[in-house]
């Protein structure tokens, strides 16, 4: 199935979006991942910045980084190589990678909430983070799912 040239245009786009928010990702979990804290401001006026991660990170960064480049480099393909059914197979690998990272946090779960002064937080976070990360697996799982169904379909035709 080919796109109109408007259609490409915007699939170029959404590709090239695709690049730098990956990019940025990548970069945010490799460099900055200090910043993943709970902050509190001191009656000073200073502010304590008190981490959320365990050793364990380092562990589950290896999934993040892997799946990073295949989308970066699938998607700089994908706008080279404009063929529906690559696409397509890229975007069902993407949600695949999704599943795998997502799956990969909630089992190594390398953070530490116990250094948070609020009780209340202690108790709710790990719970609500889990929720969450199951949340986007399950999210990822349909999307594979959906975008397997409508590739076989559109194949077939």
């Amino acid at each position: 199935m080919e796109s109109s040239s408007g259609s490409r245009c915007g699939e170029i786009a959404s590709d090239i979006f695709i690049i730098f928010v990956t990019a940025t990702q990548l970069i945010f979990f490799t460099r900055y991942h200090r910043y993943i804290a709970w902050y509190t401001r001191e009656p000073d006026g200073s502010v304590t910045r008190l981490s959320v991660l365990t050793d364990d990170y380092f562990t589950w960064l290896t999934f993040p980084t892997i799946a990073s480049i295949v989308v970066i480099v699938a998607s700089t393909i994908m706008i080279i190589y404009h063929r529906y059914w690559f696409r397509q197979t890229a975007w069902i690998i993407f949600c695949i990678l999704g599943i795998t990272v997502t799956v990969s946090l909630v089992s190594i779960f390398p953070f530490d909430f116990t250094v948070i002064p609020n009780a209340t937080a202690v108790d709710v976070l790990p719970k609500a983070v889990r929720a969450f990360f199951i949340f986007m697996a399950v999210f990822y799982g349909v999307a594979a799912l959906v975008s397997s169904v409508r590739t076989i379909n559109q194949l077939r035709s």
